[in-house]
């Protein structure tokens, strides 16, 4: 799983479950507003969209726990760069919602 390789691991969700089968295992946030909340990663050690993107290109960072569910991408060089744009222009405004009254 996802940080398994570090000198102290961090254990992800198996902190919380205590099931081994979830060590490695991080919560996954939406990609709205995604370009603002640099750095990327449960440990913040990706500064850019490009560097997110090349990592999981790459299948991720190989370990003795890693899911076999991440693959490689194999993109090619403009399909990595349409998937950063495509989150860039998943950026914008929240929209005004007003606070909800009960009926008199």
């Amino acid at each position: 799983g996802v940080g398994m390789a570090a000198e102290k691991p961090d254990l992800g969700r198996s902190e919380i479950s205590k099931d081994e089968k979830d060590q490695g295992a991080f919560k996954t946030p939406t990609i709205r507003n995604v370009a603002l909340s640099a750095p990327y990663m449960h440990d913040g050690s990706q500064k850019t969209l490009e560097e997110v993107v090349e990592h999981y290109n790459k299948g991720g960072t190989p370990n003795s726990h890693l899911s076999t569910k991440i693959k490689k991408l194999d993109l090619k060089p403009e399909e990595k760069t349409d998937l950063v744009e495509f989150m860039k222009a998943c950026t914008g405004e929240f929209p005004t919602i007003e606070r909800g009254r009960l009926p008199e």
